[in-house]
């Protein structure tokens, strides 16, 4: 289904019912689907909810709003329009920069934070020439096969997934390709996430080179105060498509904490 927001039409998938509430946000050249293997391990115990960020799958594309507040708070209105009042973000990368963003914002009805191999609410500097290949990342079919081997450093999915994956990656335009590397990756917003007060799981991939998991010790957990960490043996950057029965456990293991 696709909701309103902002100005612009967000494909929206909901699924299953329960409350909390689980809300996925993707990573930069994902979309709902990414999610798609994660959620139906889920859906019959949680309402879950997965959307195209602007700019991205089967949602509108603009030229402009990929400041992590703009996204940030297309999150939050769709959370409003649904009438979502206990929610758990779960946030992937880009997504999960948005999630620390809204969480530091101490909405009400977020009960709990998880992010998957986030990258870090501060601005990331990177060299020239690894930003140049960013940049370039999902130009051409080559490129993102690329990115997908030497990036991602995906390993476990069949061709029907990998299939999926490089159209996934190719479903975009120019501003919202370029929104995170010239824009949202380089923002700080780290105002406030030192004082996230919900329980907060970290998930990195052990073979992980985006946000690998010493990153993510140094930079996102030591801010979040109570925050746990884990690691997924044998993953690179996208363990909700090599390894969705981990995840979806362990995302069901944290909620049903008290």
């Amino acid at each position: 289904m696709y909701q309103r927001i902002s100005g612009i039409n967000l494909f929206v998938n909901d699924e299953g019912e329960g409350k909390p509430a689980l809300v996925f946000l993707h990573f930069w050249g994902g979309s709902s689907a990414t999610w798609a293997g994660v959620i139906s391990l889920l859906k019959d115990k949680y309402r879950c909810i997965s959307y195209d960020s602007r700019g991205w799958g089967k949602s509108d594309k603009p030229d402009n709003g990929y400041h992590i507040a703009s996204l940030a708070n297309d999150a939050l209105r769709l959370i409003e329009v649904l009438n979502l009042d206990s929610y758990i973000l779960i946030g992937h990368s880009m997504g999960g920069k948005v999630a620390q963003y809204i969480a530091a914002q101490k909405p009400d009805g977020l009960r709990k934070l998880i992010l998957v191999a986030p990258s870090p609410s501060f601005s990331t500097m990177l060299p020239p020439d690894i930003a140049e290949g960013m940049r370039t990342a999902y130009t051409s079919l080559g490129r993102i096969n690329e990115t997908i081997d030497h990036v991602f450093k995906v390993t476990h999915i069949d061709t029907g997934q990998r299939k999926d994956l490089v159209e996934g990656l190719q479903n975009h335009n120019t501003y919202s390709r370029l929104g995170w590397t010239d824009v949202a990756l380089l923002e700080d917003v780290s105002d406030g996430v030192d004082e996230i007060s919900v329980p907060t799981l970290i998930i990195a991939g052990e073979n992980d080179i985006v946000d690998p998991p010493e990153r993510l010790e140094q930079e996102v957990k030591s801010f979040i105060p109570g925050s746990e960490m884990v690691t997924i043996a044998d993953v690179g950057h996208l363990s909700m498509l090599e390894k969705p029965s981990v995840l979806a456990d362990l995302i069901s293991a944290f909620i049903r904490r008290r």
